[in-house]
């Protein structure tokens, strides 16, 4: 005697456990997601390395540097942005991407001003992140024409290594007149 169940009922158990395996799934669900659960990320922008660090783990969440940027009105290895931005309401567990200043300047190859404006040199630096130091007048006819770039009181060739920030200063040309 074989005992086979008639196929409504068979249809009707599998019906029946594909549901409850959904339900199951479901009900777990929340405790994976933790569903409901939400935290507010602090301000750290500013804040040390290890300041934010610990602030961000003591709260729950993954602390991750993510990049470095130099700018050199920052203390070295602060942080200089962060994601998600400060305020944001996440998830718990939730990783926080910092980017932090770095700790020494990247030396940069210092570009041929001799020649250019004055305005234009101006530009020049600052797209390299340089700084304008002080600027002297020389007798030429080219008004406002660079003649002459120097760091710390030395005149700096094209091309010379120097730290990104590094002021240099400019000898420009006076023009005719009085």
């Amino acid at each position: 005697v074989t005992l086979v169940a008639p196929l409504p009922v068979t249809f009707l158990l599998g019906i029946g456990i594909s549901l409850l395996i959904v339900f199951i799934f479901l009900q777990t669900l929340n405790f994976w997601t933790n569903h409901g659960e939400y935290l507010r990320v602090p301000e750290v922008k500013g804040k040390s390395l290890q300041e934010a660090t610990a602030l961000l783990e003591k709260q729950g969440f993954d602390v991750i540097i993510q990049d470095s940027d130099f700018q050199d009105t920052t203390a070295p290895l602060a942080v200089v942005k962060q994601f998600p931005d400060p305020d944001a309401t996440v998830k718990v567990s939730r990783t926080v991407y910092l980017t932090i200043n770095r700790a020494n300047a990247p030396m940069i190859d210092m570009p041929n001003l001799v020649g250019m404006s004055f305005r234009n040199a101006e530009l020049e630096l600052r797209s390299k992140g340089l700084k304008l130091g002080d600027t002297t007048y020389v007798p030429d006819i080219a008004k406002n024409a660079v003649k002459e770039q120097n760091v710390d009181g030395n005149s700096i060739r094209p091309g010379t290594k120097i730290a990104m920030g590094t002021a240099v200063s400019l000898v420009l040309g006076a023009g005719i007149g009085n």
